[in-house]
């Protein structure tokens, strides 16, 4: 995965976000909601969490 792929949470995540920042080292993502919404904002998940989305709209 890398910066500005769109990922899900887990398999059963219905919610598209934005990946804004990777530390491998960490094994941490920084991501985003790629939909626009009062209050959204950035936060960390581990990388493992992460599941690919092919666009915002899947």
């Amino acid at each position: 995965m890398q910066v500005g792929d769109h990922v899900r949470i887990h398999t059963t995540g219905t919610s598209v976000f934005s990946i804004i920042e990777i530390d491998e080292a960490a094994g941490k993502a920084i991501v985003e909601s790629v939909t626009d919404a009062p209050g959204k904002y950035p936060w960390p998940t581990d990388l493992t969490n992460l599941v690919a989305a092919r666009n915002p709209q899947d």
